[in-house]
């Protein structure tokens, strides 16, 4: 399996197969290789959906970060990532998947965000803006101003609340498990792609 990504794109390809399995594979001409990579295609994805809908939300869950908390709404998010993945048209030597939901390809990479278009990156630090521009925010919830390196609100008792850190750029780590296990993928595909190719040799 390799992975790749964009900022707006993650991708799988099926390339790294057992192989045992691959070799009888390419006893199929490059027709039947293609319907055979069809059919693990099929079985693949369903094994990718499964994957990310049986851990549902708590797959990307982070509770030491400030956002959790009371006030927080669920952005469903995770429901995009798990019923997000489409797949490429099978070729006779591969087929690719992939996820253009928002923020899944950082989160498979990792890597560095910088501000581009503008002076800074508003970080969210207060659980209501999770998932909020700090533009709806400042609209829909409570005027924001700039306090040094921080965009503030002003609460109903008069307290002022950090509500998102202004940062030039923020580098992260890879997140655990944001992609399956690479045989959890791969053997339902062959399993199924060298079925397809069986019963096409006894046609």
């Amino acid at each position: 399996m390799q992975t790749g990504k964009s900022f707006v794109k993650a991708s799988i390809k099926l390339v790294n197969f057992d192989e045992t399995k691959a070799a009888v594979l390419r006893l199929g001409s490059p027709a039947q290789r293609k319907l055979a990579n069809e059919a693990g295609a099929l079985k693949a994805g369903d094994a990718i959906r499964s994957y990310y809908a049986s851990r549902g939300r708590n797959l990307w869950l982070n509770l030491s970060l400030p956002t959790h908390g009371a006030g927080r709404r669920p952005t469903q998010w995770w429901r995009s990532v798990a019923n997000g993945w489409t797949s490429t048209p099978a070729t006779s030597a591969s087929v690719t998947f992939s996820n253009s939901t928002i923020g899944l390809a950082h989160k498979i990479t990792g890597g560095t965000i910088r501000a581009k278009r503008k002076s800074f990156l508003t970080i969210p630090i207060d659980p209501r803006a999770h998932g909020l521009s700090a533009k709806n925010f400042s609209i829909n919830v409570l005027p924001l101003f700039r306090i040094k390196n921080a965009l503030m609100a002003t609460e109903k008792d008069g307290t002022l609340t950090p509500i998102y850190a202004l940062k030039k750029s923020i580098t992260q780590a890879p997140w655990p498990g944001a992609l399956p296990p690479e045989q959890s993928l791969v053997d339902p595909f062959l399993d199924a792609a060298l079925d397809s190719l069986e019963r096409q040799f006894l046609a």
